[in-house]
């Protein structure tokens, strides 16, 4: 049951992104162009997906012209298409890296919890020192990435994840978009200024692209773009599903690890019990065969 909430929330919110770009923001976005209509399109589209309290703080695409080239020693035709890809996978890969941080931190919390109502305090004091030092290591993680933790409860960090995520997507489409346009411009390609502002100052441009090349370099861009856009839809759901299973099945592994302290336990305080009984009971056998 809960698998199908939450791929009919993944559904609903793709495809609401995917249409209220054209229903809605290329209405109140017509003035705009280039990097303005994309800045435009994220107020008006993605913005309402965000968290309220997002555990990553995502870095954000660059105006095309300002972008870093990816690759400064070679004749790549869209630099900026390959630094947006880059940038990306890092952010939603970091997004999940925080998530998971999360996830275990509120699972070892909870455990540490329930190790502090058990009656002898035995069972904390063998394995609470290994959650803390665990706690301790996640927290440094936490910190080294720049997340932001919630102690939320699971469903409700699910969603979070679920708004940041789509966030991020909607935000990367509305860009490769832009990117589209941007590269659809000739003078990208033909004028020696711009040509220097994609691939920076340091390097010669002594192959220039003729055009008679440019059609087809343009057109290889755009199929690239549309290639990109949907495998981007289409691994986002792949993505989120694999978290969300972590997130379900992950506390089991430390439930276990506390099940085999406690049998350790069990094993060590049934020994003490019984023990002296077979001790006594080997004494009488003893004394009986005299």
């Amino acid at each position: 049951m809960k698998k199908k909430y939450i791929s009919f929330l993944i559904l609903l919110l793709v495809f609401t992104f995917q249409n209220q770009g054209v229903f809605g923001a290329e209405e109140i976005c017509a003035s705009q162009s280039g990097f303005g209509l994309y800045t435009c399109r994220n107020e008006n589209i993605c913005k309402g997906y965000e968290s309220a309290k997002p555990t990553y703080n995502v870095l954000p695409f660059e105006n095309a012209g300002d972008a870093t080239p990816a690759f400064q020693n070679q004749k790549a035709a869209a630099p900026a298409l390959d630094a947006a890809k880059e940038l990306y996978r890092a952010n939603i890969g970091n997004i999940y890296k925080c998530a998971i941080i999360q996830s275990q931190i509120n699972s070892l919390n909870f455990l540490n919890k329930e190790l502090g109502q058990e009656n002898s305090g035995q069972l904390k004091d063998s394995i609470g020192g290994q959650l803390d030092q665990r706690l301790q290591r996640l927290e440094i993680s936490s910190n080294t990435l720049g997340c932001t933790l919630s102690d939320n409860q699971t469903v409700q960090n699910k969603l979070n994840i679920l708004r940041e995520t789509t966030t991020q997507l909607c935000t990367y489409v509305n860009y490769l978009e832009y990117l589209k346009g941007y590269y659809a411009q000739l003078d990208r390609f033909a004028d020696e200024s711009e040509m220097r502002k994609s691939y920076g100052q340091d390097i010669k441009i002594d192959d220039q692209y003729t055009l008679t090349e440019l059609p087809t370099i343009i057109n290889s861009i755009e199929t690239e773009i549309a290639q990109e856009i949907s495998h981007s839809y289409k691994v986002f759901p792949i993505a989120y599903h694999a978290y969300s299973d972590y997130e379900n099945n992950f506390p089991i592994h430390y439930l276990l690890e506390i099940v085999h302290a406690d049998v350790i336990l069990l094993k060590s305080r049934l020994y003490e019990t019984l023990m002296p009984i077979a001790q006594l009971g080997l004494k009488v056998i003893n004394a009986m065969s005299y």
